[in-house]
């Protein structure tokens, strides 16, 4: 047995012997056009036109894999099926009619289809490799596997999109808002993203732009609202922090979060979150409208420029966490993080924003970001290098990202150009 989504695939690209077709009442078949697939209630290919018995019809075209289904889903019941021309099966060819009682020719295609195909696909779908079509990804042609990148990329934002739009509904579209949110979630890496949107969404940006010329404030606020300003007396700038909090929390009425509720272990210290909210409060001192400013950016150097150095407290030059001193380091963000902060942030907001006002230059903008960063480093890319499957920049380490979780771990196969291109060449 075969699954529907493959008998859908045969149908769709023809995959299957046409020569000398004739239904089960022994009426000659000749398909002209096979349909338009339909992803909604209804026949499954649409506006079809095939010849039967010489004779030339115009509609609807329902697949199943075994012909006893059309009466399991009652088809021959619903009118909505009374437009069906011709119904294509793998097995079990039965007589089936429509709801006015008329019959409707039936073709068997499961002794027309390639065995190659049909082992190919088994092997696909039972393979418990890395990924399923492991084994044929070398062979696969570049431009496909180059169109396939391009087409990732653009999903990779859309589904971005789709959530930013939730974003949008909380913020009442306040894009600055949104992107801080999204920025701050970028700064806390994997570990800490939640908690850092947790915390972003704490703090209210007209606080911080209140006192965006005094620093100490600003440190005293994202700090507090943290919850990293706790009881320890033996440290100057966390004392000093914490009696300006207090004054700060008792004006504005501001919340916090609980310390334990941030993660150090097994950490880079540069990826401590009280040295990344460090650099987070000194960002936003010096450039409290961010948004504005990268809306401004044409290119990666100008967003880069945008991310060089902001005066931050002496302390965070020795300093990871409060208490702990280190030797002294840089407090700049590093080539990698403001790659980082460009691809999970700035990209994405941009490209939701130009969606959402119709702006399909800064679409593109966004996307050119992208394409004229270094592919990213992690497990997933590294992987798909070893395969075959390389990335060249930015934009095609994304999409690889989004091909290993959206279609390789789930097996839609059917659904990516590379297991189409795999399939219909056998």
């Amino acid at each position: 047995m075969v699954a529907e989504e493959l008998l859908h695939f045969i149908w769709q690209f023809r995959l299957f012997n046409q020569l000398e077709l004739y239904s089960t009442d022994g009426e000659e078949i000749k398909i002209d056009l096979v349909g338009e697939i339909n992803r909604d209630a209804g026949p499954d290919f649409l506006y079809a036109q095939v010849y039967i018995a010489g004779q030339f019809w115009f509609g609807h075209v329902e697949l199943h894999v075994n012909g006893a289904d059309w009466f399991k889903h009652q088809h021959n019941k619903d009118a909505a099926y009374n437009t069906v021309v011709l119904h294509v099966v793998y097995t079990n060819a039965v007589q089936t009619y429509r709801q006015d009682g008329t019959r409707i020719p039936c073709l068997c295609i499961g002794e027309l289809l390639s065995p190659s195909l049909l082992v190919n696909y088994q092997e696909i779908m039972c393979n418990m490799s890395w990924i399923p079509c492991e084994k044929h990804l070398r062979g696969i042609s570049p431009l496909i596997k180059r169109n396939m990148l391009e087409r990732l990329l653009v999903e990779r934002l859309e589904d971005k999109f789709s959530r930013i739009k939730e974003l949008m509904l909380e913020t009442n579209d306040n894009w600055e808002r949104i992107l801080f949110i999204l920025l701050a979630r970028s700064f806390g890496s994997k570990v800490n993203a939640d908690v850092f949107m947790q915390f972003a969404r704490l703090i209210d940006l007209n606080i911080i732009r209140r006192y965006q010329n005094d620093p100490f404030k600003t440190d005293a606020i994202f700090f507090g609202q943290a919850g990293f300003l706790g009881n320890a007396v033996d440290d100057d700038y966390l004392r000093r922090l914490r009696g300006e909090y207090q004054y700060l929390k008792g004006l504005h009425g501001l919340d916090q979060l609980q310390a334990f509720e941030w993660k150090f272990l097994r950490m880079r210290p540069a990826n401590f979150p009280t040295f990344r909210l460090a650099q987070l409060a000194a960002m936003y001192c010096a450039k409290p409208y961010l948004f504005e400013e990268i809306l401004r950016c044409s290119s990666v150097d100008e967003l880069f420029q945008l991310l060089q150095q902001y005066p931050i407290n002496e302390y965070w030059k020795n300093h990871y966490r409060f208490t702990k001193c280190t030797a002294p380091h840089t407090v700049a963000l590093s080539h990698r993080f403001r790659s980082h902060l460009v691809i999970n942030a700035f990209a994405p907001v941009v490209f939701a924003f130009a969606k959402a006002m119709g702006l399909e230059a800064l679409q593109h903008s966004a996307l050119s970001w992208l394409e004229s960063l270094g592919a990213e480093d992690n497990a997933v890319v590294r992987l798909y290098h070893d395969r075959g499957y390389s990335a060249e920049s930015a934009a095609d380490s994304q999409g690889l990202l989004l091909l290993k979780k959206k279609y390789c771990d789930q097996k839609r196969c059917l659904s990516c150009m590379l297991g189409l291109s795999i399939l219909k060449t056998t």
